[in-house]
């Protein structure tokens, strides 16, 4: 199976919910991580929204009112600029750089 690993930013309530999810599989006695968390609750997320009725109106309306949350996104998006910004500028300390 093909594995994709990527960083992401998740929001804080969003992260909280993920790890809360985390320990839940771990009581359960699932070898999990973070990732597998995430993605069982992507996974679930994804099944609910392929359902004949699909989402939820209450869902469908606590989504839309996330994407239209500028200051959450502007955040979110500030802060994965920052990272990658960061990873691109980090010296490769094992190559010698002349002056």
């Amino acid at each position: 199976m093909a594995t994709i690993k990527k960083t992401v930013m998740i929001h804080s309530i969003m992260n909280s919910i993920v790890r809360k999810t985390w320990a839940i599989l771990i009581e359960n006695g699932k070898d999990a991580s973070y990732s597998l968390a995430l993605n069982f609750m992507l996974l679930g997320f994804m099944l609910e929204a392929q359902k004949p009725e699909g989402l939820s109106k209450k869902t469908r309306e606590l989504i839309w009112n996330f994407m239209e949350d500028r200051k959450t996104i502007d955040e979110l998006n500030v802060q994965d600029l920052l990272i990658t910004l960061e990873a691109k500028v980090k010296l490769d300390k094992s190559k010698a750089y002349v002056a």
